[in-house]
């Protein structure tokens, strides 16, 4: 078996990517058995888009922290709950304006961690909490958070709207480390300052303003591959992933199966014309963010990666919904 081959395998069956495998699924019940499910900017989003009276969107979003995280490293869960949905509001172009939560616990402790680790959020990012639900001897324990923004109606960002030529771009702090609770995290948030955290988030509002990208995903628990497998899928396209591009670029500390799998916190996947790929990469450095090109759009519905002279098909989206379908790709209403 070849490098290449030992990543396509590695990454088919990595966690992060194998648990959306059941999204599709879910995706088509809801569109099409859900009151006015089947709406433009929801499902499949990372934040859904709300219309107003005004020329703004109002956006929604919603994560969770698996039951494992929040019962080793519950503070830390809290934390991410409130990052995790942060994230989801930048991709779109937005700027957070509260935060929900639901926690559930029977541990008194850890309740109390997991609560002060949502306050920390709330703080880091500059997002007021503005609602909650406590279950305090809960058989099961867990913290849910759900975040609402704004963005100007002709300023949205959609994970669905990259083309055929477009360049894949990262952007990403390259000054971080490995998570101390999670591994396959790179942490960039946790030793900077709440200025410093909202002023590389606010990046993606550059962008949008400018009109600079076609489309937008953060860099989720699904890692980069993952992340633009969605991204690809949803827009009904294929891609050429370029790992070389990405093996150079990535922290030396990291290797490059890690790196490819790894949650990258105030991480962002877009996708870009040839020609703005310039305007992408300034806008990025000043906001103290690194950009590097990892790949290309194409038509033909096949995510590949490339790697030291090789090419191998990592999803066949041709075959039917894997992740994420857009409205309407092989997306048959449920009998």
């Amino acid at each position: 078996m070849s490098r290449l081959e030992e990543i396509i395998h590695l990454l088919q069956n990595f966690e992060g990517i194998t648990r959306k495998y059941v999204i599709p699924d879910i995706i088509r019940r809801l569109r099409y058995s859900s009151f006015q499910g089947d709406r433009p900017h929801s499902l499949g989003e990372d934040s859904a888009t709300i219309g107003t009276d005004s020329g703004d969107f109002v956006l929604l979003t919603t994560d969770s922290v698996m039951q494992e995280f929040c019962l080793e490293h519950p503070r830390a869960a809290g934390f991410n709950a409130v990052l995790a949905n942060i994230m989801d509001i930048y991709a779109a172009g937005g700027v957070p304006t509260s935060f929900a939560v639901a926690l559930a616990y029977s541990d008194e402790e850890i309740g109390e961690l997991l609560l002060q680790g949502v306050i920390d959020g709330s703080h880091a990012f500059k997002v007021p909490i503005v609602r909650g639900h406590t279950s305090p001897s809960a058989s099961s324990t867990y913290v849910v958070g759900s975040a609402t923004g704004t963005v100007k109606k002709s300023d949205v960002l959609t994970a669905g709207g990259a083309t055929d030529g477009d360049i894949l771009v990262l952007i990403f702090d390259i000054h971080g480390q490995r998570g101390r609770f999670y591994r396959m995290g790179w942490d960039t948030v946790t030793k900077r300052s709440t200025e410093d955290n909202v002023r590389r988030l606010s990046v993606m509002n550059d962008l949008a303003q400018r009109h600079l990208v076609t489309a937008s995903k953060d860099i989720s628990t699904a890692g980069v591959i993952g992340t633009a497998a969605m991204m690809v899928e949803y827009s009904g396209m294929g891609a050429t992933i370029d790992i070389d591009a990405l093996d150079r670029t990535r922290p030396q500390e990291i290797n490059i199966e890690d790196w490819l799998r790894m949650f990258i916190s105030l991480g962002f996947l877009v996708a870009t014309d040839g020609s703005r790929f310039r305007e992408v990469t300034e806008t990025a450095a000043r906001h103290g963010l690194y950009a590097v090109a990892i790949g290309s759009v194409d038509r033909t519905k096949v995510m590949k990666l490339r790697f030291q002279g090789e090419e191998g098909i990592m999803f066949d989206f041709r075959e039917g919904p894997i992740l994420t379908p857009s409205n309407g790709q092989g997306d048959i209403p449920p009998s």
